[in-house]
């Protein structure tokens, strides 16, 4: 597993899902002994995004595949919404978006799109989005769009609408 970005709990069943970096795999390696990184690989990644149940057991986990959105450059966020969806953010400099998926890995929507930030006013652009949680009676998902913007911004959990 590489560097944990997030962590949320889904109260319907008390599944524990994460979501990490794999790429920061390769830069985090580093042999004690040589004092130098680890040139070889002995394992393969967990997926980025991986659930678990209440007594710490995998349950599963899976990468992006599919087309319609685009993949943060930088994992960061996750949460599950009561109905079970699992929404992401990224971190990185262009990861400007925030995306829906079902829990084994449909993708369903994305609200703003990477690249370049349009600032705190923005209705259809995210800035760094850190984190997202949803108001189930009103069907609207909060997001802290705090490390390129300064907000909190809100749209339609369904639809995506600002």
């Amino acid at each position: 597993m590489g560097q944990v970005a997030g962590i949320a709990v889904d109260d319907r069943n008390g599944h524990v899902w994460i979501v990490h970096r794999p790429a920061s795999l390769l830069a985090d390696e580093w042999d004690a002994k040589t004092n130098r990184p680890v040139t070889h690989r002995c394992c393969k990644s967990l997926p980025p995004v991986a659930e678990f149940d209440a007594a710490g057991s995998y349950v599963r986990g899976w990468s992006p595949q599919g087309t319609g959105f685009e993949w943060p450059k930088v994992e960061h966020g996750i949460y599950i919404d009561p109905q079970g969806n699992v929404w992401l953010a990224g971190n990185g400099n262009e990861d400007n978006q925030i995306l829906k998926f079902s829990p084994d890995g449909k993708f369903l929507m994305q609200i703003g799109r990477a690249g370049k930030s349009e600032g705190s006013n923005s209705r259809t652009q995210l800035g760094r989005p850190a984190h997202m949680v949803m108001d189930a009676a009103a069907n609207e998902l909060y997001i802290a769009d705090g490390y390129g913007n300064r907000r909190i911004v809100v749209y339609d959990a369904s639809t995506g609408a600002y």
